[in-house]
């Protein structure tokens, strides 16, 4: 379960109006489970995730399930996950949906999602202990079930559910933080990367200048939200989404994040881990060159290291938007989007070594 979907704390005041209380997480928990008539045996157990409550529970009518509950953001993307993972092909593999619906808690909006509770664990926690014919197998099939995602035409209807952004309606930061991971089109990471130049201990200059560079980037525009020039991407594509069972059969989770978008957008959160390793060592590095040996065609889409420079740097400022520095830059630590926004900038990203050579542009 990544770390994508926090919710920010805009500048000048809270995110929610003096006087409104939001629910807690037992709260959440207990009105999602009556909404959802779940009866679970014995204490549910939470799962880390920084986008949604998680839970893992023993229900006595479905079973053992996954309960996600989302609370941040634009709620509606449970319902985006919930009719693509009702409606892709048998290829594409994932959880099973058992149920979802939406509530109103102390005011507040939620939805949820239930799905089947697979055996076995991620593949970040089982990558260390994998041998090296296991590994590239579990790429192998990471890029089997990409390739039939990526080339399923999704129903006019399901396209039109996908597109559909109700938050953005308002038009507020908050709205354009939870919308999606990539905020796409350029002129959302624009408006996003204006609201930042705006924060304490960060440079004007320097985001004046990834401002410019987004317009540079984003020319010619790669296409978004447009059914028939594009597919679907998963949207949150890493380690931590993809599940390794018991018998080496790989799954895709977590679908929350999902438009339609170039398949190129896939490589976005791989190529963001990649450049904190060191010398092109690691893990995604690796996982990158092996993808690429088993989805050569992904990495040889016309533009492909423009755009991937382009999502990384419009993603790096939606982190901004949501984690702003809270001291100068030199004592925050070396993983934080602020110095990922200056190294994109300043043409030094990413770190030598750390992405296949058709991610790289030349400077």
């Amino acid at each position: 379960m990544s770390a994508s979907g926090n919710t920010p704390v805009a500048p000048g005041g809270p995110l929610y109006p003096e006087g409104m209380t939001f629910p807690t997480l037992p709260e959440r928990l207990k009105h999602v489970c009556a909404a959802a008539v779940l009866m679970p045996h014995g204490s549910p157990r939470l799962i880390e995730s920084q986008s949604n409550d998680t839970w893992a529970l023993d229900d006595a009518r479905l079973g053992p399930v996954v309960l996600r509950v989302c609370w941040r953001g634009d709620v509606s993307r449970m319902a985006r996950e919930t009719a693509v993972l009702q409606q892709l092909p048998d290829t594409v593999r994932r959880p099973e949906v058992v149920g979802h619906g939406d509530l109103i808690v102390h005011g507040h909006p939620l939805s949820y999602s239930l799905t089947r509770r697979l055996t076995g664990r991620s593949l970040a926690e089982a990558w260390p202990g994998l041998t090296t014919a296991e590994r590239r197998a579990a790429i192998r099939q990471t890029a089997s079930v990409l390739r039939e995602l990526h080339g399923w035409v999704p129903p006019a209807a399901l396209a039109d559910v996908v597109r559909a952004r109700p938050g953005l309606a308002a038009g507020t930061v908050d709205d354009l933080v939870g919308a999606d991971i990539a905020p796409l089109p350029v002129s959302r990471a624009v408006r996003l990367a204006e609201h930042v130049a705006r924060m304490p201990y960060v440079d004007t200059g320097l985001m004046a200048a990834a401002v410019r560079l987004l317009w540079t980037l984003g020319d010619p525009e790669p296409t978004v939200d447009a059914p028939g020039r594009s597919g679907l991407v998963h949207g949150d594509l890493n380690l931590s989404n993809l599940w390794w069972a018991p018998d080496g059969t790989v799954s895709l989770l977590d679908f929350e994040w999902t438009r339609i978008a170039a398949p190129s957008l896939d490589l976005m959160r791989m190529c963001e881990y990649a450049d904190d390793a060191v010398g092109g060592a690691g893990t995604y590095p690796s996982v990158l060159r092996m993808l690429e040996e088993e989805y050569p065609e992904l990495f040889r889409t016309e533009g492909i290291a423009r755009h991937v420079r382009l999502y990384v740097l419009a993603y790096s400022v939606r982190s901004l938007a949501i984690a702003p520095p809270d001291g100068p830059a030199a004592s925050l630590p070396p993983g934080h989007a602020l110095h990922r926004v200056r190294r994109i900038v300043a043409g030094r990203w990413p770190a030598p070594g750390a992405l296949p050579d058709p991610l790289v542009a030349p400077v």
